[in-house]
């Protein structure tokens, strides 16, 4: 059920739905990297598939478009909201007021810009090297690190979506996470995938102990940014160990 639920929220993926409550709703964080193995999943068959007909680039191009496709750009839309509050140079109840907006500032439209054109590049180099395993990897890093920032940190807001996930959390969940992610990527990408594992949490903990020190708490936004900001350093990662 659990992970039923995850897919309902974190994907566009059109599914029946069901009754969900708090409960539902903040069991299915242990889940989310099971999300980011049927994303990767039909990225890498998209991969797979795509390499015997299109030109890499071309290719690499589809491959972050299906991405976007498949969640609806709720990550996006998370990863632009928080560049505009966090940058806004305004105190901390502006930048929030500033992350409900529901325009894209400057800021916003240029982590959206700089993320796909990071995706692109690092998938194409991927697909060049003949390494897809790592297009698989990324979308369970960022479903995990969301999983992680969720069950440690708080919630900013009284109220929103992303409250739901945390009402009743603990830290059973993010083992779960953990040990779904630890085990994808060992036995996807062997050693290389454990130290994907370990440079995702560092750069992920980071940013996440950074939007803290901003906001005084996570909410969906942020999320969604830490899942972005997860799967590139992924990509990176692998992609830097594929070019030495």
């Amino acid at each position: 059920m659990g992970f039923y639920v995850a897919m309902l929220f974190l994907t566009r993926v059109p599914l029946p739905q069901i009754k969900i409550d708090e409960q539902k709703m903040s069991s299915s964080t242990a889940f989310f990297p099971l999300v980011g193995v049927v994303l990767g999943g039909l990225c890498l068959l998209a991969a797979y598939l795509g390499k015997q007909i299109l030109p890499i680039n071309i290719l690499a191009c589809f491959i972050v478009m299906l991405s976007i496709l498949l969640t609806g750009g709720m990550h996006l839309d998370g990863l632009a909201d928080t560049l505009d509050g966090l940058f806004c140079g305004k105190e901390r109840d502006k930048k929030l007021d500033i992350m409900r907006d529901s325009r894209v500032g400057s800021f916003g439209v240029i982590g959206i810009v700089f993320d796909i054109l990071l995706k692109y590049v690092t998938i194409a180099h991927l697909l060049q090297q003949n390494a897809p395993m790592g297009i698989f990897l990324a979308p369970i890093m960022g479903r995990w690190m969301m999983t992680f920032a969720i069950i440690f940190f708080p919630y900013a807001r009284e109220k929103g979506m992303g409250k739901a996930f945390s009402s009743k959390k603990n830290y059973g969940q993010f083992i779960i996470s953990s040990i779904i992610t630890v085990i994808t990527s060992y036995l996807t990408m062997m050693n290389i995938g454990l130290v994907t594992v370990f440079v995702v949490f560092i750069v992920g903990y980071c940013f996440t102990r950074y939007i803290m020190s901003q906001l005084g708490g996570m909410t969906g936004d942020t999320y969604g940014f830490i899942n972005e900001v997860s799967e590139i350093t992924s990509l990176i990662t692998i992609a830097i160990y594929h070019n030495l």
